[in-house]
């Protein structure tokens, strides 16, 4: 995942009515979050719309999964 993409994966996670969005995903919280859990979070575009993130990160014992979303037309697809 990168933040370039934010505003796009915000806008993705708005669409869900099960994410609960806080303060918490602010840009500079993201980016922080990134920083902080690097190559645990990931994005799936398909031809070039983003269709799918998992936001990933861990507290030196255990992984959480704090954000999953796919976007409804991609859903159900194997």
């Amino acid at each position: 995942m990168d933040i370039d993409d934010y505003q796009e994966i915000y806008s993705l996670w708005e669409k869900s009515p099960t994410i609960g969005l806080s303060k918490a995903d602010s840009h500079h919280s993201i980016k922080l979050f990134l920083e902080r859990n690097p190559g645990m979070s990931f994005t799936a575009w398909q031809e070039g719309k983003l269709v799918a993130t998992v936001l990933c990160g861990h507290d030196g014992r255990r992984g959480y999964i704090h954000h999953l979303m796919v976007h409804p037309d991609f859903r159900r697809q194997g």
